[in-house]
């Protein structure tokens, strides 16, 4: 079982890598997010990812 430290720079740093490929991926698609749009689609994708693994 993963220590609290683990879990939280695992979650920590997927959060992190979401956001910043968020802001250079979705403008190939057309799309312009603001910084705090990307941390809100992340903060709910890692949601459920937490929700999911729990």
């Amino acid at each position: 079982m993963k220590s609290f430290i683990e879990s939280f720079i695992d979650v920590g740093s997927g959060f992190i890598l979401a956001v910043l490929i968020q802001l250079y991926i979705f403008p190939f698609f057309g799309l312009y997010p603001t910084i705090l749009d990307s941390i809100g689609i992340a903060l709910i994708f890692t949601g459920v990812s937490i929700t999911r693994s729990w």
